[in-house]
């Protein structure tokens, strides 16, 4: 009877144990950066499996390295101020005394990296890439208190030129296609980054920064989230019509019904969590879909 009971008390035990370090991976997962360096690597991909450009893996970790450094010293340096709109990353990043600690071996590994397997030029581009992102914070930010959705726009820019960041880092000759799937990840980034700003909507307001939710407030915003929605879908249709595209792009399309649940739900209540982290994993879809679309469509040809 004590041996069995004993064995229930170990498996429980060992459940429990599987459940907490879930919970940790999780929470690092979503709060350590990693969400979007991994949706990072997803734009490389995107472009890889459109273009035919055979990545390697030195520009995978390169371009994870790059977003997660940038992602978790811009959440750092924001922990004390999100207590109010996201109190739970808050107190995590502020119980990780080694985040910036972090940030600096992250980088340091970066650079190494960038300089074995590549050129100074393509390590200098790097380099000023990361530069920018760490001075987003404290220097870049404030501007949109003088500029309307300043940093939506350098956001974006920034994620816009992952989409062609393999052809410069393989000194290929940029083309049209990658331009349009570039436009295309600017536009979508501009979505989530406005979204992401109606969370901190009151306290924009206080800081007087000019995000869009802040400007246009509850009843206005959600118009522009569900416009650009749907700029989206005719932005990829006009792309494939034009031949700038190939055809199974359009298996991203999906993706922007996936979108509108997360913007109604973030519409109905601003302080549900969940919805941003729909919101966050939108760009590793982007690659899922399109060589979802290839591989239907090679198996069609077949």
């Amino acid at each position: 009877m004590s041996s069995h009971v004993h064995a229930v008390g170990s498996g429980l035990g060992f459940r429990n144990d599987i459940v907490m370090l879930m919970n940790v991976l999780w929470r690092e997962l979503v709060f350590g950066g990693h969400l979007f360096a991994i949706g990072s690597v997803s734009v490389v991909m995107a472009c890889s499996i459109l273009f035919m450009i055979h990545v390697s893996w030195d520009i995978l970790i390169v371009t994870y390295l790059l977003f997660y450094a940038i992602y978790l010293y811009d959440y750092t340096q924001g922990a004390s101020t999100d207590e109010v709109t996201n109190s739970s990353r808050a107190k995590y990043l502020l119980c990780k005394n080694k985040s910036k600690c972090t940030v600096i071996i992250a980088s340091l590994v970066l650079f190494t990296v960038m300089m074995i397997f590549t050129s100074i030029i393509i390590t200098a581009i790097g380099m000023s890439i990361l530069i920018l992102g760490l001075l987003y914070g404290s220097h870049f930010k404030k501007l949109t208190k003088k500029i309307p959705a300043f940093k939506n726009v350098f956001v974006s820019i920034v994620w816009a030129f992952m989409a062609i960041f393999a052809f410069v880092y393989y000194s290929i000759p940029v083309t049209y296609g990658a331009m349009m799937l570039s436009l295309f990840v600017f536009i979508r980034m501009m979505n989530i980054q406005i979204l992401f700003d109606v969370r901190d909507m009151e306290g924009d307001r206080k800081d007087g920064l000019l995000t869009v939710p802040a400007i246009l407030g509850d009843r206005k915003y959600p118009f522009i989230l569900r416009l650009i929605n749907y700029v989206s879908i005719i932005f990829i249709l006009g792309c494939v019509v034009l031949g700038l595209l190939p055809v199974f792009t359009l298996a991203v399309i999906p993706m922007f019904y996936y979108a509108v649940s997360y913007i109604n739900r973030v519409v109905r209540s601003r302080k549900e969590y969940t919805s941003y982290i729909f919101a966050a994993f939108e760009p590793i879809m982007w690659s899922v879909f399109i060589f979802a679309g290839k591989y239907v469509t090679m198996l069609s040809i077949f």
